[in-house]
This record gives C-alpha cells, sequence and structure tokens, in this order.
C-alpha cells in the first residue's frame, strides 16, 4: 500500500498541473506534445537496454488499440473536459474506473467479483453522486444529458479508454513478457504523433500562448506523471489486480483538490468531503475482500504483495479442485 500512496501523491499534482498548461495551449495538442516526447524518453531508454528492446510483428493489433483507445483518446477526451471542470472534480470522476474495470475483467480475463466487492463497487459510485450534483453554469451551457453535463461525460469516456488500456497493457506485460518502459514508451509516442496531426488539422494553429510557462510546465507533468507514475502503475499491475488499482484511484482527487486549493484557490464544498468519505467506505470494504480472496489452502495466508504469477503456482488439493 505504501507505493500505491506515493503513486497517487505524485499523480494528484499531474491534473491541476495539466489544468495550468491548458491556459497556454488548446487540448488536443497538449496531449500529442506531451506524449510524442515522453514517448521519445522512454524508448530512448529503453533502446540503451537493448536486451528488452524487441517488438514482436504479431502483437501489432495489441499496440494499435492500446495506442489509439487507451492512449490517445482517453487524454484527448481527459484536457477537453478539463477545460471545463475543476481539477479536483475531474479527479473525482476518474473514480468509475472499478466499475470499468470490472466489466473489462469479466470479459477479457473471466474475473468474477464477490458479493462483497460488488456492494463495496455500489458504494463508490454512490459517493460520486454529490460531485454531479455541482455542474457549473459553465458546464451546463455546453449541454447535459439528464443531470450529468458533456465534459463530465467525456471525463466517463476517458476513463472507460484508460481502463481498456490498463488492460492490454496487462497482457502486454504479464502474458507477452515486454518491459512497461517499452510498452508506454510504443503507445505514448506514437499516441503522441496522432494527435500532433488531429491538433494541426482541427485547432487553431497559434497552439502556445505564453512559452516560457507552458514547457516549464509540461515538463514537470513529463517527469511527474509518464516519467515517475505511469511506470510504477504499470508495474503495481503484476501485484494487484486492475480492479483494486482502479478502485485506489480515489486518493488521487483528495491530493488533487489539494493541491488546487493550495496552487488556484480553488473552493472546495461540503460535496468533495461527502463523496471522499462514502468512497473511502466502499474502498475499505473492497480491500478486505481482496486480501480474504488471496489465500493459500489451509492456514498459510499470500500477503497482497506476492506476485499473481507466483499465486498461479499453487497446488490447489484435489478435493478443492472438484468444487
Amino acid at each position: 500500500m505504501i507505493n500505491i500512496m506515493i503513486l497517487h501523491i505524485f499523480f494528484g499534482a499531474s491534473n491541476p498541473i495539466a489544468k495550468f498548461l491548458l491556459h497556454y495551449s488548446s487540448p488536443i495538442f497538449l496531449s500529442g506534445i506531451r506524449m510524442s516526447i515522453a514517448g521519445s524518453i522512454l524508448l530512448g531508454y529503453q533502446y540503451m537496454n537493448r536486451a528488452q528492446f524487441n517488438f514482436t510483428k504479431g502483437h501489432v493489433w495489441l499496440y494499435v488499440q492500446l495506442l489509439v483507445i487507451g492512449v490517445y483518446v482517453k487524454y484527448i477526451l481527459r484536457y477537453w473536459s478539463l477545460s471545463y471542470l475543476s481539477a479536483g472534480k475531474f479527479s473525482f470522476l476518474l473514480n468509475l474506473s472499478p466499475f470499468c474495470a470490472a466489466l473489462f475483467s469479466f470479459l477479457m480475463f473471466k474475473e468474477r467479483l464477490g458479493i462483497k466487492k460488488w456492494i463495496a463497487l455500489l458504494i463508490g459510485f454512490a459517493g460520486l453522486v454529490p460531485m454531479f450534483l455541482t455542474s457549473s453554469l459553465v458546464e451546463q451551457s455546453l449541454g447535459e444529458i439528464a443531470f450529468i453535463s458533456l465534459p463530465e461525460l467525456a471525463a466517463l469516456g476517458a476513463v472507460c479508454a484508460h481502463v481498456y488500456g490498463m488492460m492490454i497493457i496487462r497482457i502486454l506485460i504479464r502474458d507477452h513478457g515486454y518491459a512497461s518502459s517499452m510498452v508506454n514508451g510504443v503507445s505514448m509516442f506514437g499516441s503522441g504523433v496522432l494527435a500532433l496531426v488531429t491538433a494541426l488539422a482541427l485547432e487553431d494553429w497559434h497552439f502556445i500562448s505564453e512559452p516560457f510557462p507552458f514547457f516549464g510546465g509540461l515538463a514537470v507533468l513529463i517527469v511527474i506523471s509518464n516519467i515517475i507514475c505511469k511506470n510504477l502503475y504499470t508495474s503495481l499491475v503484476k501485484y494487484y489486480s486492475v480492479t483494486f488499482l482502479s478502485f485506489t484511484d480515489f486518493m488521487c482527487p483528495c491530493f488533487a483538490a489539494f493541491y488546487s486549493w493550495i496552487w488556484f484557490g480553488e473552493q472546495i464544498t461540503w460535496h468533495f468531503y461527502a463523496s471522499g468519505v462514502i468512497v473511502l467506505i466502499g474502498l475499505y470494504l473492497f480491500y478486505q475482500d481482496e486480501l480474504s480472496a488471496i489465500r493459500v489452502y489451509g492456514q498459510q495466508k499470500v500477503v497482497p504483495s506476492v506476485r499473481i504469477d507466483e499465486i498461479s503456482k499453487i497446488r490447489v488439493p484435489e478435493k478443492e479442485q472438484q468444487h
């Protein structure tokens, strides 16, 4: 859990920094320049370790899905919605990722959730309701479906793209043995180039209003989010389920709201605190079920930090297998 806490302390700063950069740039261009630079850095690092700089043609389709859906679509939707939402609220909407993770895990990996986990997920969803009730006039002016604004819907679309991308990353790293820096480098660089081409076609060519604060903030964002957090997150997939990691994302909006309050003076309303408490209860129930699910038959228990491939080697008695 310490690594997860460190992850979100850093990750919580990424959305406020991105919000700052959107004052000086357009959403698609910001996504393109960020991903292409970060991908180049990761691929350069991976190339120095040539033993792991490998790419199999049979896995091209997986990389294409990750590149287009998991990075390109995800970040364009994220930055467009972040242009209209506060950093704290936007980060909180990312807490819907466990619902998408549970669905994708069931469809792609046949993973099933127990009753306690479903209850935890429902509690987490209930915790998001107060945040949906805080739509600003700017959000409402763009249009709404029921009580959810279009920027909020875009954020939810980014959540689905993120979870799908994590599933593909899981396949590439765990099943095919790719290094996390290789997977992230290819997907970031490819999606960055695609986003820059899209920006040239759709956006005003005056992409940056003030270069000095933009590139300074961009450098900080790339180091924190793309280099540190992204590789730490993908490495944690080896030890925890994608659904559980997605649920721990509730910590990110807490840090994001704190940073936004310190840096931008954004107000934190009672809706945020109410949502935080409810989601925290759901996380506790989910984590308890995660611990009880990972066990060795008999009296010995497997701690949650055990590698998944080690768990798969545990031999189950024949009587238990028949059930």
